[in-house]
């Protein structure tokens, strides 16, 4: 092994519009250098394409300086141990360890990070994580593009964000722990994708923001406390939501502007909105439990979920739909619920025939200069039904049965209870309110409903 200085160049990073500005010299390591005990990084250093860094059980790697990245262009092996972790440490806004188009097969095992701007970050390079704690990070991992690393068994405590995963990245995290995240535990866009299973995120802002197609699966996690669990914008048929716990949490899963994810045998328990489709979110929503939410599934702006053979019990309210917003609901069983179905006040077909909301959607995309092209798919043509026949109501049928096929009945409120509206901006016109549609009902619990066994 030995080491040199070497000068180093701007690095333009075409498409990312990101410049790199690395110091005029950096020491290089070459061969199989090893490093343990206690050991002073002081300047940028690089790990050629050629060598391989081991860095054994016990070290301390001391960095003295917040820019003195460690920059893997070989490979690095981090060998802790349960008992005897590596330790980085550094001080506050540290550059970390880079990644750049590095040689795959670099691991980092019980590695423990504190206090870095970013203590992994990686362009173009496999790598993986196993069993290290990222703590008070601004990012603990980011993947700047087309890297793909294995996130496994490892601690994100009170970081900024946990995982930033970048353009066309395709990182696998799996088993983890994600806590107190001041941002998002998991972020995604720009064409990013890779399986997100069993890991357990808690008192998060947010736990997982999708922005963009992401197809792949986020499957048997547990999200509990969290401002938001999941986000999805503009994720259109992705991703799989399948197999989650998602408890106590204020925003289960948020599917925004054209997200419309398929949500699958997850269990929402005691969340203040268990699922909210908003602005064309019409997701397939099956085989799921809500239960204990004070709002279950929430529809707004032209939102018209498929939501069939899940259970609702004990919600405060089951489901609402507001804007224009039409979900299709049948064989669930609703059982002992505050309130069934709510409509909110902008929910009229009879406004949109003649005032229209096509020429507000089409100002205001115009306004914000939105070349969104699935702004053409948006619904235009609406009925003033909401129809959530063909399901079962558990005891509260007999309210139905007692009010008849076109009765006002308590647990539902539509234009029987409201029957006209105005609206601010829109003169002194008044409009209808949409009707429930809940006849024929059914007379008996519908089978298998709610989450199933997967393999």
């Amino acid at each position: 092994m030995w080491l040199r200085k070497r000068s180093i160049d701007l690095l333009w990073l075409a498409g990312l519009g990101l410049l790199l500005t690395l110091p005029a010299q950096a020491a290089e390591l070459t061969g199989k250098p090893l490093w343990r005990g206690q050991v002073e990084l002081t300047e940028t250093t690089i790990v050629h394409e050629d060598a391989v860094l081991t860095i054994v059980a016990g070290t301390r790697v001391v960095v003295t300086d917040p820019a003195a990245k460690l920059i893997i262009r070989g490979r690095l092996l981090v060998q802790g141990s349960r008992r005897t972790p590596v330790v980085f440490a550094s001080p506050a806004g540290w550059e970390g360890i880079e990644f750049m188009e590095a040689k795959p097969g670099s691991q980092i095992n019980w590695t423990r990070f504190a206090g870095a701007k970013m203590a992994l970050s990686s362009f173009g390079t496999d790598f993986t994580v196993a069993n290290s704690h990222f703590e008070d990070c601004e990012f603990a991992i980011k993947l700047f593009r087309e890297s793909a690393p294995l996130i496994v068994d490892s601690e994100f405590v009170n970081n900024q964000v946990g995982v930033d995963n970048q353009m066309k990245s395709a990182a696998t995290i799996r088993d983890n722990r994600f806590a107190d995240h001041g941002k998002t535990a998991i972020v995604a866009s720009h064409g990013s994708r890779g399986e997100i299973t069993g890991n357990h995120f808690s008192g998060n802002v947010q736990a997982i923001g999708l922005l963009q197609r992401y197809p792949d699966r986020v499957a048997g996690n547990t999200f509990s406390d969290n401002q938001v669990a999941i986000y999805c914008n503009q994720t259109q048929n992705t991703p799989l939501v399948e197999s989650n716990l998602f408890e106590k949490n204020g925003q289960a899963l948020i599917n925004f502007s054209f997200a419309y994810p398929v949500v699958r045998n997850n269990r929402f328990i005691d969340n203040e909105t268990a699922v909210r489709n908003d602005q064309y979110g019409s997701t397939v929503i099956e085989h799921n439990l809500f239960q204990g939410n004070q709002t279950a599934l929430f529809n707004n702006r032209k939102s018209n979920p498929q939501v069939t053979r899940n259970l609702f019990q004990q919600n405060g309210l089951a489901l609402f739909c507001d804007y224009s917003s039409y979900p299709q609901v049948a064989n669930n069983n609703f059982v002992d619920n505050e309130m069934g179905v709510k409509l909110g006040i902008y929910q009229s077909a009879d406004w949109e025939k003649r005032s229209g909301s096509r020429a507000i959607m089409q100002r205001e995309a115009a306004e914000r200069q939105s070349q969104n092209p699935l702004l053409a798919k948006a619904p235009t043509e609406f009925t003033d039904i909401v129809d959530v026949s063909d399901n079962y109501w558990g005891a509260q049928t007999s309210l139905l049965e007692a009010a008849g096929a076109d009765g006002n009945v308590s647990i539902f409120h539509d234009r029987r209870d409201q029957p006209h509206v105005t609206y601010e901006g829109f003169g002194t016109d008044s409009y209808r309110l949409d009707k429930i549609r809940y006849a024929p009902w059914l007379p008996e619990p519908v089978a298998q409903v709610g989450p199933r066994e997967t393999p």
